[in-house]
């Protein structure tokens, strides 16, 4: 996951932590971070923000981490409406604003084609 803000990363690990298949296996703060945690990790999934800490902003960098992990799908997370740009760039593979964090477990589901948990 990419996210600099520390209680926006717990927000994120606990929603994700009630899905047993789910693991999670870097974080970063900025694009830099996370274009290496990506080349070591090899993530099915990047969580990625959009306002985050360096010159290289989320959306913007999300070709980079494609490129670092080309087989993994990146989520656009962000207060931001950015869902526009989100699906005009072929690096982002899908959009959810922070706002309906509720959808983030299903969204990852459907990404990574994981039956929801009964």
């Amino acid at each position: 996951m990419v996210e600099d803000d520390p209680d926006m990363r717990m927000a994120i690990r606990i929603v994700l932590s009630t899905e047993p298949r789910l693991k999670v296996e870097g974080e970063a703060a900025s694009i830099d971070e996370a274009v290496r945690v990506a080349q070591t990790v090899q993530p099915g999934l990047i969580i990625l923000d959009h306002s985050i800490e360096g010159e290289v902003m989320g959306a913007d960098g999300a070709p980079m981490l494609k490129e670092a992990a080309p087989s993994a799908k990146v989520l656009l997370f962000s207060a931001y409406d950015l869902e526009a740009r989100a699906m005009e760039d072929p690096a982002i593979d899908a959009f959810l604003r922070k706002d309906e964090i509720e959808e983030l477990l299903p969204t990852v589901q459907r990404l990574l084609n994981l039956s929801p948990s009964l």
